[in-house]
Parts: C-alpha cells; sequence; structure tokens
C-alpha cells in the first residue's frame, strides 16, 4: 500500500534515497492524516435514536471541548449507512455493534476501537461491558417453549445486526438443527430492537430476537413489564458495542477524542445515568475476536 563502479555509485544513490525517505517519514505521515473543520458522529439505530443523542449531548460536548471541534450528528437510516459512512470517511466517530465493528475492520484495519459502556446489572442485563441475544415471546401467549414456535412468525432487526440477526442465525441454528429461515413460518425485519419489542407486545410477531440491554430498556420506560415476556434462549455473552474512530484521523485529534470518554468520569455521569451505566472503559480489536470466531465458524 553495466560496470562496477555504476553499479556502485547506483547503491549509494538508492541508500542515499532511501535514508532520506525514512527520515521524513513522521513529516509525511504527519501531513498525511486527517484533522477535519468538525467531527462526524454517528450510532447504529439499535433502540430510540433520539434519545439515545440526548442521552450522549454531555459527551458530544465534553468531545467538543478537548478537541476544539464541533460536532455533527449524522443521523443514521440503518446499521449499513453507519459502516458505509465509515469506511467512506463521511463518519468519523460512531458507536457501532460487534458484528458491524468487525466487518468495517475486515474492510479498513485502521478503524480503531477504544471504549465501551460497563452497563449497571437489570433483569435482563448482566454487569460489565457485555450483554446477550434474546429469543423472547409474550409471556401470556401459548409459546411455552422453541419447539412451538417452528413453523411462526419470527421478528429480526436488521439484517446486519449482532444480537438481533447475525448470531441468532448462527448461534440459534444449532439448537433448532436448521436455518432460521426453514424452521420458521416468515420472518420480518424490524429495522430495530425497539421496533421488534413493539411488535411483539403488540401481536403483529410470535417471537422476537432482541438485545438483553435494549429489553433492559424497554423495562425501564415502562414499554413493558418483566411479566410481560418470556425469554426461551439465551446466547453466550457478547462484548458491547464499541465506539470506533477512523483511523486516518491525526494521532493528536484521536488521543483527545479517547480522552472524552476515558477521564474524568464525573462529568460524564449524566451520561452514564441516562444509559443505565457504570463507567466507559477502554477496548481494543482483541476483546471482539470471539465474534469474529462466532461470525467466521458457526453455521448461518
Amino acid at each position: 500500500m553495466i560496470v562496477v563502479l555504476v553499479r556502485n555509485l547506483t547503491a549509494l544513490f538508492v541508500a542515499a534515497i532511501a535514508a532520506l525517505v525514512l527520515s521524513a517519514s513522521p513529516i509525511l505521515a504527519a501531513e498525511s492524516c486527517e484533522s477535519p473543520p468538525a467531527l462526524r458522529f454517528s450510532l447504529v439505530p439499535a433502540g430510540n435514536v433520539e434519545e439515545r443523542l440526548k442521552a450522549y449531548q454531555p459527551l458530544l460536548k465534553r468531545i467538543e471541548l478537548l478537541t476544539g471541534k464541533s460536532v455533527l450528528i449524522v443521523r443514521p437510516q440503518s446499521y449499513a449507512t453507519v459502516s458505509e459512512g465509515l469506511l467512506a470517511g463521511t463518519i468519523d466517530i460512531a458507536t457501532i455493534g460487534p458484528a458491524g465493528y468487525v466487518a468495517v475492520r475486515a474492510a479498513d484495519p485502521q478503524i480503531q476501537p477504544f471504549a465501551t459502556i460497563a452497563k449497571r446489572e437489570g433483569i435482563y442485563q448482566v454487569a460489565g461491558p457485555f450483554y446477550h441475544s434474546l429469543l423472547i415471546v409474550r409471556a401470556q401467549g401459548r409459546f411455552k417453549d422453541i419447539a412451538q414456535l417452528r413453523g411462526r412468525h419470527l421478528a429480526l432487526t436488521d439484517p446486519a445486526s449482532t444480537s438481533g440477526s447475525l448470531l441468532p442465525r448462527r448461534q440459534f441454528t444449532p439448537v433448532i438443527g436448521m436455518p432460521l429461515d426453514k424452521y420458521f413460518g416468515r420472518i420480518s425485519y424490524s429495522g430495530s430492537h425497539s421496533k421488534s419489542i413493539a411488535a411483539l407486545a403488540q401481536g403483529e410477531v410470535d417471537a422476537a430476537f432482541v438485545a438483553s440491554t435494549n429489553l433492559e430498556d424497554a423495562l425501564h420506560t415502562g414499554k413493558l413489564k418483566a411479566s410481560d415476556v418470556r425469554v426461551l434462549w439465551t446466547s453466550a455473552p457478547i462484548a458491547y458495542d464499541p465506539f470506533v474512530h477512523r483511523g486516518q484521523l491525526c494521532e493528536p485529534l484521536k488521543r483527545r477524542i479517547r480522552a472524552a470518554f476515558l477521564t474524568e468520569a464525573a462529568a460524564l455521569q449524566p451520561v452514564l445515568d441516562d444509559l443505565r451505566a457504570v463507567a466507559f472503559v477502554p477496548v481494543g480489536d482483541e476483546h471482539y475476536a470471539e465474534v469474529r470466531a462466532a461470525l467466521a465458524t458457526a453455521p448461518r
């Protein structure tokens, strides 16, 4: 991404050029990095986007304070548009699902995860920077086990959603012994976890795969009661959504972005309270190795 004298002179010339290039490489690297006039921030539509953006406001203001740049919000149309924006350079910072991160990292190894959220423990949510994919049905309905769901209507969220589509297609298929499309009579994509939960609550679908974090959110906002839901399957723990930035940004700018998340925790307490979290914690690519392996090896 020839006489001996001539040969000797050529070798000396090549060596001199190489030395100049090597000595100048830090300058060239500095000149080639990007420091845009404004930072563009986005997030995958895993829940209520407007509520999440409202919760993130103190964080976005802190990014502005530490970087000296304004933050522009890029409202997502789908999971894919966030990934496409990161790869195209039209989004600089984003929170993205684990599977989405694995995909964009494969396409651009310079994409860097740097922080995630450690959640509080709840009825469906474990404490820490992890969550689960859950297969849920209405507690008052007639479906008491997985076998009764054969031929019924299933809601997935988005084709690129980790817990709402991709991991269920891989981790759940060994449970039923066949692809989801052959087991369920109908599969619909709702567009988000909150829409899948609403569709289930309203009886529009018989079952749904959703993230434990989003189900917990629905309980806290009063959209559901714990007694309304029955969980029929729980996935293995999934590393929580990373915040990522483009690797092409200049290193001092990236350090300031990371510092906005990972220093002076008291300044971000309102954000953590809104997100029902205890802290922003650092992460690296290695934290998503299990997700990468699951997506690469498990059956579709």
